[in-house]
């Protein structure tokens, strides 16, 4: 693995509620700011473990043990990784509920490699055994977590909290999915094989153009595209100028990261259009 992707952190993929539950989680979501919890509850035969999933992360705050407060863990990413909607930032976690039996064992500035077991999951606060966990972009902000207007205690990070099916690739060959709750992850080999360089069609009716392979990078307007778009654009619009590239319209992509394509005139995300033969 050459890249730094940001793997499922567990070995059973048995969620038990997400963000878009209406039950503990809907606070969560609805309040300002909110994030996007989901509980693991992993493979249901003892307590499993929780994995690192990237190249290297380092615990920034351990809160909670032999306290009234419920257990958590605070996890971040020593360098940027990929997420699974094709952008790279820092990655930062926050883990609820391990036991104190686990966390004793475990001290700020720890560092874990891919794949390695950091804890077990716990139901300090909890009725059962699992992972309450929240995720996002960016780096550990402040107290690694902020009270939000429904009253309820959501993750902090320098970029925003995620969904987790945006963040998370699924390495099949280290996670059995049991239940992902209809959430749609990416897997690593789709990832990876999903898009090739060659002849793409636009199937939205506009696909933005950036400076690079992410969100994060700017758009391009119409003039800044190259000279063959900017015409194949006039063509399909009846003389409208876009700001991007349009529905129909086709291209050649020389290079490809996960989903963006590297084309004459930038970066375009490659779920909205579809392979030629």
């Amino acid at each position: 693995m050459n890249r730094n992707y940001l793997i499922y952190p567990t070995k059973t993929m048995r969620i038990t509620q997400t963000y878009t539950g209406t039950t503990s989680h809907l606070p969560h979501t609805t309040g300002t700011p909110k994030d996007y919890p989901f509980d693991e509850g992993c493979s249901n035969s003892g307590r499993d473990y929780l994995y690192c999933p990237c190249d290297s992360m380092s615990i920034k705050r351990i809160y909670g043990v032999e306290n009234p407060g419920t257990n958590t863990l605070w996890l971040e990413s020593d360098s940027k990784v990929l997420f699974a909607d094709g952008s790279e930032d820092y990655f930062t976690m926050l883990v609820t509920h391990p036991d104190d039996s686990d966390l004793k064992k475990l001290k700020v500035g720890q560092k874990f490699e891919r794949k390695e077991k950091i804890c077990r999951e716990g139901k300090d606060g909890a009725t059962a055994f699992h992972f309450h966990i929240s995720a996002g972009k960016g780096l550990y902000k402040n107290k690694g977590w902020t009270k939000n207007s429904k009253g309820k205690w959501v993750l902090e990070v320098t970029k925003s909290p995620e969904r987790p099916e945006d963040l998370f690739f699924v390495d099949e060959s280290f996670t059995k999915i049991l239940d992902s709750k209809d959430l749609d992850f990416v897997t690593l080999k789709s990832a990876k094989n999903r898009f090739a360089p060659g002849n793409y069609k636009v199937t939205a009716n506009l696909v933005n153009v950036r400076t690079g392979p992410s969100t994060k990078y700017k758009k391009k307007s119409f003039f800044q595209l190259s000279a063959s778009a900017q015409r194949k654009i006039l063509r399909l619009t009846d003389g409208q100028p876009a700001n991007g590239y349009v529905k129909g319209l086709g291209f050649t992509v020389y290079e490809v990261r996960s989903n963006w394509g590297r084309t004459p005139s930038g970066w375009v995300c490659l779920d909205y259009c579809e392979a030629l033969k």
